[in-house]
């Protein structure tokens, strides 16, 4: 039970962060159409949690929650050229170092254009050389070569498989899961090769 004497925790700030092609920033209503986009398509579906018949009623739920401030959950919005070109997701855990889970999505139209290794990039110097906090936590789907190549970019170590990681819909599936830590010197650890024939073999 929490102590109602205790302050309650301070929401994490989603401060508009910038590189060289990719802004990131909070979510606005305009998001709305794209978020929706994003979601019908087959391949977020099959790497996400997303329900398979998404509405545009579930985007509006879901974009409401991005737009609320929470302690546990800074979102931002990825925009390169005024066009928004997906979601970025840091979720903090309950440890005193300081640690967070990072989770992302693209919008198909920016896949494949380094937009989301940008992204990464950006909120990893943020989270350790502003937040101050040692540890950020990625994991996906098994084949998400996608997700994967964002972190690699970032310097996270070469992923492990590790067999049923994940909940999703129901059933248990594969993932992969890396750690970086605030003195790592977030460049590529290994060529992209290495990365995967570790993954394949």
């Amino acid at each position: 039970m929490t102590d109602p004497a205790e302050p309650l925790p301070e929401p994490l700030a989603v401060p508009v962060l910038t590189g060289t092609r990719v802004t990131l920033r909070p979510h606005t209503e305009a998001d709305l159409d794209p978020i929706l986009e994003r979601c019908v398509d087959p391949l977020t579906k099959r790497f996400t949690t997303i329900p398979l018949e998404y509405t545009r009623e579930m985007a509006q739920e879901y974009l409401a929650g991005l737009l609320q401030p929470s302690a546990a959950r800074a979102s931002w919005a990825i925009e390169v050229d005024g066009r928004y070109a997906g979601t970025i997701d840091l979720r903090s855990l309950p440890v005193d170092a300081g640690a967070g889970d990072l989770g992302y999505v693209t919008h198909p139209a920016f896949r494949g254009q380094g937009v989301m290794s940008e992204a990464v990039r950006l909120v990893v110097a943020h989270v350790f050389d502003t937040l101050g906090w040692q540890t950020v936590r990625w994991q996906a789907h098994a084949g998400n070569w996608g997700s994967a190549k964002a972190v690699w970019r970032a310097g996270f170590p070469v992923p492990v498989f590790v067999p049923d990681l994940l909940l999703e819909r129901g059933r248990i599936v594969d993932g992969w899961i890396s750690s970086i830590h605030a003195d790592a010197d977030r460049q590529p650890v290994a060529p992209w090769d290495d990365v995967v024939a570790a993954l394949t073999r």
